[in-house]
């Protein structure tokens, strides 16, 4: 049976990468439709060119009650990524619609990025590319991994991807989360993280010669990384974050790396994105900027298509998506397709 959903493309990622994916959802009937530009998309921009979609393969475009109400047709927002802060979930459900993400398909992907922000930033790599570039030859004296400890500020699937990979560096690990006792080790981590000591934010903070954010959006992580916790850290230590630009207080952090108050910062995410081409973090010393590519490896970016496409096929075939990020609007009297099969 085909279907005749109309799927409108706002993530480049699944433009680029996704043809299989796309192939599978045409196959069952559905007529994609790529976005003019690609997300994050203003609200306006969202609902003009999403006023007769059935589905949105998504980017961080704002999924608030505004878009719900003025997109009637619209049942299912699939998130090209494992984000879903810029949907509002509560609004969503209330007006039937499904909600899913990709929650695992970019582990591996932005575990290894955060191994190469900081080996690039520790070993003053880009400085020295930057020298060649310009005709140049000099020294860049960095810091070498083996025996420093990285603390990690979350350690859900990518804290834990990344702890894999800085033991094989000889780095002593330490983490913090806020569902973990400090100094415990929770009954979910495995013997491979038997090396991982868990500690308080504070003492992660201090202790850590590199500290690596992985910790997720919400109200209570909002500019978790701000001035007073980033007087906490070591002044040789280094702050990574390959999460979410919230977590960071971008004025604050601007502020302690131009005063020197700790060695370096790289940063992959940010609170306004695309980051404005005047921003002052563009002219902020020490810091490593990245344009929000840690998750953009070529098979994460097959893996996310396939987890946009298969929660779309569920819901044709009336069948509840593996991935719902908001099972209760199952119950909702406004749900907008039949699923629970």
């Amino acid at each position: 049976m085909r279907s005749g959903w109309k799927i409108l493309v706002t993530a480049q990622a699944f433009a680029v990468s996704g043809g299989d994916a796309r192939r599978e959802l045409e196959a069952a009937g559905c007529e994609l439709l790529p976005s003019n530009s690609w997300g994050p998309l203003t609200e306006s921009e969202l609902i003009a060119q999403a006023h007769d979609v059935d589905a949105v393969i998504a980017a961080t475009d704002p999924y608030v009650s505004n878009v719900f109400e003025s997109l009637p047709r619209l049942k299912l927002v699939a998130r090209c990524g494992v984000g879903i802060d810029s949907v509002d979930l509560a609004d969503a459900s209330g007006a039937g619609v499904l909600v899913t993400n990709v929650p695992f398909a970019m582990t591996d992907a932005v575990a290894d990025y955060c191994m190469g922000l900081l080996l690039t930033m520790v070993r003053r790599i880009h400085e020295g590319y930057i020298c060649m570039q310009q005709g140049g030859w000099a020294e860049f004296p960095g810091v070498e991994l083996r025996d420093k400890t990285l603390g990690l500020i979350g350690f859900g699937k990518i804290g834990q991807a990344v702890a894999d990979r800085a033991l094989g560096f000889g780095l002593r690990v330490i983490a913090y989360d806020p569902a973990v006792a400090p100094a415990s080790i929770p009954e979910w981590a495995t013997q491979r993280y038997s090396r991982v000591q868990f500690h308080s934010l504070e003492d992660v903070l201090s202790q850590s010669h590199f500290v690596s954010v992985h910790a997720p959006n919400n109200p209570s992580t909002k500019h978790l990384i701000n001035a007073d916790t980033l007087n906490k850290m070591r002044p040789d230590g280094y702050l990574i974050n390959t999460s979410r630009g919230a977590l960071i207080d971008e004025s604050a952090l601007i502020d302690c790396l131009t005063r020197g108050k700790i060695a370096g910062a790289a940063i992959d995410v940010y609170e306004r994105e695309p980051l404005p081409p005047q921003h002052p973090l563009r002219t902020t010393p020490r810091l490593l900027l990245t344009p929000h590519n840690a998750f953009n490896s070529r098979e994460a970016a097959v893996r996310m298509s396939w987890g946009c496409a298969h929660p779309i096929l569920d819901a044709i075939q009336q069948k509840t998506p593996e991935f719902l990020c908001n099972p209760d609007v199952l119950r909702s009297p406004a749900l907008r397709c039949t699923a629970g099969a």
